[in-house]
């Protein structure tokens, strides 16, 4: 529990990272395995969109890791209709804007307002966190 704290610490100093999703996967995971929470596949494919969405904010800001690529959600995402449907809802909340999809599959949209945008996916993991950890 005391790891899952320091990433909801993160969370609240906006200092959390895309590349934190996999440690928390890996919590989870080792979590779930002493049974202290249930963790699915699903929860797990979520985590993985907000990978994107945070990769793709980190290049917005120029931080991201060179091997990401605007838009490219091929390898991170599992389940495309889940990343389409925060996508979407996102859209329909003026987070991002001027959404497009390629024809290669690349979800492509501009970021007009970056602490918006951090906050909000920041309070999708914060909220998913909660549920998982029961908190």
């Amino acid at each position: 529990m005391e790891e899952i704290n320091i990433f909801l610490k993160k969370l609240e100093q906006n200092s959390f990272k895309s590349s934190d999703i996999p440690v928390i996967i890996k919590k989870l995971h080792q979590d779930a395995k002493s049974g202290n929470v249930k963790v699915t596949k699903d929860d797990v494919q979520w985590f993985q969109n907000y990978n994107f969405a945070l990769q793709q904010l980190e290049l917005v800001e120029g931080s991201a890791s060179s091997s990401v690529h605007v838009g490219d959600w091929r390898e991170v995402i599992e389940d495309f209709s889940k990343l389409k449907g925060m996508i979407d809802e996102m859209a329909e909340k003026d987070v991002i804007s001027n959404v497009s999809w390629s024809a290669g599959g690349m979800a492509i949209f501009d970021i007009p307002d970056t602490q918006c945008y951090r906050g909000h996916v920041y309070c999708l993991l914060r909220n998913h966190i909660e549920k998982i950890y029961g908190l």
